[in-house]
């Protein structure tokens, strides 16, 4: 395991909650009597938290993969190249 990598992953998974869960919970609200520009303006605003939602919801994604993924990577020791081959004898 590549402890650097895996690092990377959870801080990425780490970022990617705290973010989601911070815009999450700052929705805009819409209230009663809006004008035509602050009806306008709230569905920008809408638009862009569900774009920010999803942007950080991605990033924790790609962390969680990156994390898992590194689980699985080792560091090679020096002259270990892979299993060694041993042929057959050629037969005459």
């Amino acid at each position: 395991m590549d402890k650097r990598i895996f690092l990377l992953g959870v801080s990425m998974l780490a970022i990617g909650g705290v973010s989601w869960f911070y815009f999450n919970n700052t929705q805009p609200m819409a209230t009663s009597g809006m004008t035509d520009d602050q009806t306008s303006a709230f569905y920008q605003d809408v638009a862009l938290n569900t774009g920010l939602q999803n942007i950080s919801g991605m990033v924790a994604g790609i962390g969680f993969f990156i994390a898992l993924i590194s689980i699985g990577l080792r560091r090679r020791k020096k002259g270990e190249a892979g299993k060694s081959i041993t042929q057959k004898p050629a037969q005459t």
